[in-house]
């Protein structure tokens, strides 16, 4: 409800926008020798010597060219600040509602269906999808690719630089343990310490670092001839089609073979179904519970009305049994699916009774149904409001006088990878080894992703668009980053504390990395 609530308001807010300032795309100077700046909004005396600076260049009379009004499009829009952080919140909350759907449709699906197949095949690219409807509409839409693509590389960068160090340094700061024979200790959390403590994940996941390292050399395959036609970009531009063709076809080449790997080896997808199951067993056996809970409270306060001797009110006794039980229960309740999961209990056969009254509610139909539903309207919203955020972000750029990949890379992958965001850092907090080392595959997972087929959509929009591509200092950021992680995380599997604040410095400094490349060395 609260967030129906938050989308209606956002909703409001961003029809109001229509009526937000009029528009000044078509303006004539009223006095005789004056040109107009599009930018600076403002004329001046057409004369040589007193003409400012104008980035989109001064005009007069009928050379000045007039857009039309953005009121006239389908999606809101503005013109001013205000305006377009309004639009820019309401489009990202909606994206990021319709990520979390479609995050919430595949762990209903962990829960009834085989790992292997689903989770190898489909649950990968539905994680991936957010971020590859946006890098489509900013490439395959629009009246001006080259400059709207950026967005797109804004964010395949920002995710996959977002996701390999915030998260990152955050679980474990949450997952921290105590380390003793250089292994951390699941639950054992005594005192803070950089060296002493720290998380440990299983052998498995350095494995999903090392093909994470070996997809990122994809992005090579264009950028070696953006290197080797640096300063001339024309040559370059008739060589950069056909390798964005063999580029996307390497990293369609790369993705059948991850999610081939994840079929027949689903491990990361196993930890994700028990994770699922876990939680779908503690919430079936609290609610039945307390469902037990309330019938003894109706039965005991029924044959209690009519006794007439009754130390305590109903109501004072009544109140304090439900919170008593409850919280007893609850406690019990959560108890009991931890020790199921670790196996370090025998469950006797009224156990077992009631752990299959329990499976016998479970309608696999039902929640198949629920699944592809949530998926369904999920994608349905990503699939629409991506390109309006694709517009809002291209026009926060120019007003702001910025690129837009600079925009992009802060906003959109908080916006498409909010849930995998949540889900990692609530993962990390259970302190153990089976929760720490899901985190960081998951977040391998995604970057490789990210690696194989959102950067396979970017190579076939480029040949398909004729764009140039100017993203080297972007392309050798992201590679940077994911080299210094990626062998971080391949070649240990307990990390200290100490390692944290210095992969949570990598996300700004990539940003500094991409303006100096930009700036400074000329890699545009």
């Amino acid at each position: 409800m609260a967030r129906l609530v938050v989308l209606g308001v956002l909703f409001l807010l961003a029809a109001c926008v229509y009526a937000d300032g009029p528009n000044q795309a078509c303006v004539s100077c009223s006095q005789s020798g004056q040109a107009w700046c599009s930018t600076t909004q403002a004329c001046a005396p057409f004369t040589n010597s007193t003409l400012p600076a104008c980035a989109s260049g001064w005009c007069t009379g009928d050379t000045c060219e007039c857009t039309p009004s953005c009121t006239t499009g389908t999606y809101p829009c503005s013109e001013t600040y205000t305006g377009l952080l309004i639009l820019l919140a309401f489009y990202g909350v909606l994206l990021s509602f319709g990520a979390k759907l479609i995050s919430d449709g595949s762990e209903l699906l962990l829960e009834i269906l085989n790992p292997g197949l689903i989770g190898g095949l489909l649950l990968p690219i539905l994680g991936a999808l957010p971020d590859a409807a946006i890098i489509i509409v900013s490439g395959a839409l629009g009246d001006d690719p080259q400059n709207q693509v950026a967005v797109g590389m804004g964010t395949l960068a920002g995710s996959t630089i977002m996701l390999l160090t915030l998260p990152w340094a955050a679980s474990i700061f949450l997952g921290k343990c105590d380390i003793k024979a250089g292994e951390a200790i699941d639950g054992l959390n005594t005192r803070f310490s950089w060296v002493n403590q720290g998380v440990t994940v299983d052998n498995d996941t350095p494995i999903n670092a090392r093909i994470m390292i070996a997809t990122s050399f994809s992005y090579f395959i264009v950028q070696g001839v953006a290197f080797a036609y640096l300063h001339d970009e024309d040559s370059g531009k008739k060589l950069e089609g056909k390798f964005a063709i063999a580029g996307f076809i390497v990293c369609a080449l790369s993705l059948c073979a991850y999610c081939a790997y994840q079929v027949l080896s689903p491990k990361l997808q196993e930890k994700k179904m028990a994770e699922a199951k876990r939680r779908h067993i503690a919430h079936m056996t609290i609610k039945r519970l307390l469902y037990n809970m309330q019938v003894r409270v109706h039965q005991t306060q029924a044959s209690t009305s009519t006794t007439p001797l009754l130390s305590t009110p109903p109501s004072v006794a009544s109140t304090t049994d439900v919170r008593a039980i409850g919280l007893k229960w609850k406690a019990a309740a959560h108890k009991k699916a931890e020790e199921r999961k670790t196996g370090d209990i025998q469950q006797t056969p009224r156990d077992v009774e009631a752990q299959e009254g329990t499976d016998e509610h479970v309608d696999a139909k039902k929640i198949a149904l629920k699944a592809a539903l949530l998926m369904g309207i999920g994608t349905l919203m990503v699939s629409i409001f991506s390109d309006p955020m694709v517009d809002v972000i291209t026009d926060l750029g120019e007003k702001m006088r910025i690129k837009a990949f600079f925009v992009s890379f802060i906003v959109t992958p908080f916006c498409s990878n909010a849930s995998e965001l949540i889900s990692s850092l609530m993962f990390a907090s259970g302190k153990k080894r089976a929760n720490a080392s899901l985190t960081f595959s998951q977040l391998y997972g995604a970057a490789t992703m990210n690696n194989t087929l959102c950067l396979g959509i970017f190579f076939i929009l480029v040949f398909a668009r004729n764009l140039t591509w100017s993203f080297s200092a972007e392309t050798m950021t992201i590679f940077t980053v994911t080299i210094i992680v990626g062998l971080v995380a391949a070649t240990r599997t307990t990390f200290r504390m100490w390692y944290a604040p210095l992969i949570l410095s990598l996300y700004p400094l990539s940003l500094v990395m991409v303006y100096i490349l930009e700036t400074y060395v000329g890699w545009k």
